[in-house]
């Protein structure tokens, strides 16, 4: 096998894959009930792997989302994934006083399989008097029970919609759909959301009805004993061992996220010559401590293209306040970074309560007086929106409203901040005030 099937982050299932009691039998067990199906944790934590473990590919249906995704747009790519042509008419209604806005009539070109049914013009192939046909049905795109009749009808292989990157979607678009959700459960269509998030609950907070309707399943935390069994796995396809020195200066490094743990394996066999399985008789045993050294640091340095480039942009984020006669501008997304690249893994780890962080922030601000709670909520509450304008993918923060928490959602900040020079970074990321960046 190659080095790139075994080890790494990759789209695709990896032979070093591991199941885990926690999570694999939670989501198997969740498969076999009937309700909805919410996987969430940090990005590059194993959640797409863990639905493509599970669920073959022949037996969903996936959606990517964007932050331009809309409802609609959901619907017509799961209706278009099933072989529904989706056509919409425009109308206009005029009366003698008003005239009525435009709006949309949508109709369904449903394929139905049967022989001489065909309502509209179908296509046979030779030998096989079985015919393909498209039968047109009005509906409205924008109610879920519209949409949800016309998946059960083309719905007979029983297939699971997948939503990946649930947390691109804008707050007003999660909270429909999961109104829509409580609907499609009733319908018995079955859905599995994948998001970027670390707290339980995140659609109930939405929609209460959810309660007691769905299985949430947390990929993390990720323990030493599961990288143990990953490493297991992967040796025999490669034919390398990996010894005890070697594997705990990796894992005590990774703190907790297995994209790093894949990522630094991948650079230490790729030092070592070790593209494919190795073809000696005895396995390849990797116990340099100097060459595991040396891909962490090209590791950071790869991470540090991109996490000081999202940083920055972050720290760039718009003013919380106009300045005025009385208050100056505050520039909370700057000073939320300096916060963060500041603090250990110990203090990231679990989140940081916006109470504390905003004591942080004063700590360091210019006009600490003028650093309100309000200010601060606003700002950690329009994290999502810097984040999007700033195309920063995966996102690297979210605010946990419930616990009032900001957390680190890309696994691997951790292992950045926790390997860099915070004034360095900072050194590179220029104060949004152009007097203060000068002086």
């Amino acid at each position: 096998m190659k080095l790139e099937e075994v080890f790494g982050v990759s789209k695709d299932l990896i032979a070093s894959y591991t199941e885990r009691e926690h999570v694999d039998e939670a989501f198997a067990s969740a498969l076999r009930q009937t309700r909805q199906i919410i996987v969430y944790g940090s990005s590059k934590q194993g959640k797409t792997a863990l639905v493509q473990r599970h669920v073959p590919e022949d037996q969903r249906v996936t959606v990517h989302c964007s932050p331009q995704t809309s409802t609609e747009d959901l619907y017509r790519s799961l209706l278009r994934q099933m072989g529904v042509e989706v056509t919409t008419e425009k109308a206009s209604e005029t009366s003698r006083e008003v005239e009525a806005s435009v709006t949309a009539k949508f109709t369904a070109l449903i394929p139905f399989f049967g022989k001489g049914e065909a309502e509209t013009s179908g296509s046979a192939t030779a030998g096989n008097n079985e015919s393909i046909t498209k039968k047109p049905i009005e509906f409205n795109l924008l109610l879920a029970q519209d949409v949800g009749e016309i998946l059960q009808k083309t719905n007979n292989k029983n297939l699971f919609f997948v939503v990946e990157n649930f947390h691109y979607l804008t707050p007003d678009v999660q909270s429909a759909f999961a109104f829509d959700l409580r609907t499609f459960e009733e319908m018995g269509l079955r859905f599995i959301i994948l998001g970027v998030w670390r707290e339980a609950n995140r659609l109930i907070q939405f929609n209460g009805d959810l309660q007691d309707r769905i299985a949430e399943i947390p990929v993390e935390p990720w323990e030493i004993p599961d990288f143990e069994k990953l490493v297991n796995t992967g040796e025999p396809h490669m034919n390398v061992i990996f010894e005890e020195n070697v594997r705990r200066k990796i894992f005590e490094q990774a703190h907790g996220s297995v994209a790093v743990v894949q990522e630094i394996i991948k650079k230490v066999c790729e030092k070592c010559n070790l593209l494919e399985h190795h073809n000696g008789t005895q396995p390849f045993v990797i116990n340099d401590i100097a060459t595991i050294d040396l891909s962490i640091k090209e590791k950071v340095d790869e991470y540090a293209s991109r996490h000081v480039r999202s940083l920055e942009s972050i720290a760039a984020g718009s003013r919380t306040r106009r300045a005025t006669e009385d208050t100056e501008a505050l520039y909370l997304p700057y000073h939320l970074v300096r916060v963060l690249v500041n603090r250990s893994y110990q203090e990231l780890k679990d989140g940081i309560e916006r109470k504390w962080l905003q004591e942080l922030i004063r700590e360091q601000h210019p006009t600490p007086d003028n650093v309100r709670t309000s200010d601060v909520t606003g700002m950690l509450l329009r994290l999502p929106t810097i984040q999007t304008n700033a195309k920063i993918v995966p996102p690297l923060f979210d605010y946990d409203r419930g616990t009032r928490r900001v957390k680190i959602v890309d696994s691997t900040l951790y292992f950045f901040i926790d390997n860099c020079s915070p004034n360095e970074v900072m050194s590179e990321i220029p104060h949004p005030d152009p007097a203060q960046s000068l002086s």
